[in-house]
C-alpha cells in the first residue's frame, strides 16, 4: 500500500499484506475488547499502554511466525529436491515437480510447454550440489516486515485515547477507526483482485462491526 517503505513491497507480496493489515486490525479489535474488558479503573493512558503493548506483542509474534513458515516451506522444498536427487526414474521426479507447481502454472501455460520446463527444473535439481535448510536475509527481512506492516496498520486506533479525553468515547472511536481501515482494506483488496471494492469493503466492515457488537454486548 502507499506509504510503506520500499523495502516492505520487496520482501512482502500484495496477498501477504493484505493478510498481515488484516489480521493486525482484526486482532486490535478483538485486543480493544480484551482489554476493556479487563481494566477495571478506565483511563486513556492504562487503555493506551495495554494495547500498544498488545500491538507489539502481536507484531513480534506475527514476525516470528513469518520467519517460522519461510524456513519450514525451505526445508519442505529442499526435501523434494533431495527425493529427485536421490534417484529414481525421470517420470517420479517430474511427477513430484509437477505436484508442487503444477498447480500455480497449470492455467499459465500449455501442457507442452510445461513439459519443458518441468525438465529444465529437474536438470538443475540434479546438477545441484547438497540442499541444507538455512535462515536468509531475505527471510529476516521478511519477517521485520511483516511486523512494521501491523505496527503501522494498528497505530491510528490508539489515537483517540491522546486527543480524547472521556476514556468511553476513545474507546468507541478507536473501534471505529479500526472498522473504517477495515473498509479501506477491503476497498483496495477489491481493486487488486477485480473485485467490487465497494463489496469487498462492506464484506471487511461487517466483519469488524460485528466483532464490535460483540464487545460490546459483552460489556466492552
Amino acid at each position: 500500500m502507499i506509504g510503506f517503505p520500499d523495502f516492505v513491497h520487496r520482501h512482502l507480496d500484495p496477498a501477504s499484506r493484505l493478510g498481515e493489515i488484516l489480521f493486525g486490525l482484526i486482532m486490535a479489535l478483538g485486543i480493544i475488547g480484551a482489554v476493556r474488558l479487563g481494566v477495571e479503573d478506565l483511563s486513556n493512558r492504562s487503555m493506551f499502554i495495554a494495547i500498544l503493548g498488545c500491538n507489539v506483542a502481536w507484531a513480534v509474534v506475527d514476525g516470528v511466525m513469518f520467519v517460522l513458515v519461510a524456513v519450514f516451506e525451505q526445508g519442505r522444498r529442499y526435501r523434494i529436491a533431495r527425493k529427485i536427487q536421490s534417484g529414481g526414474s525421470d517420470e517420479q521426479a517430474l511427477r513430484l515437480i509437477h505436484q508442487e507447481l503444477g498447480g500455480q502454472l497449470g492455467r499459465l501455460s500449455s501442457p507442452e510447454a510445461l513439459r519443458l520446463f518441468y525438465g529444465d527444473v529437474l536438470n538443475t535439481v540434479r546438477a545441484a550440489g547438497p540442499l541444507r535448510v538455512s535462515l536468509g536475509r531475505a527471510d529476516l527481512l521478511g519477517g521485520i516486515a511483516s511486523a512494521f506492516v501491523i505496527l503501522v496498520a494498528t497505530a491510528p486506533i490508539l489515537v483517540p485515547y491522546l486527543v480524547i479525553r472521556t476514556p468511553l468515547i476513545a474507546v468507541r472511536a478507536s473501534e471505529g477507526i479500526a472498522v473504517a481501515l477495515l473498509f479501506i482494506l477491503g476497498v483496495w483488496w477489491g481493486r487488486v483482485v477485480g473485485a467490487n471494492p465497494f463489496t469487498a469493503g462492506l464484506i471487511l466492515t461487517l466483519i469488524g462491526g460485528a466483532l464490535v457488537a460483540v464487545t460490546i454486548f459483552l460489556g466492552g
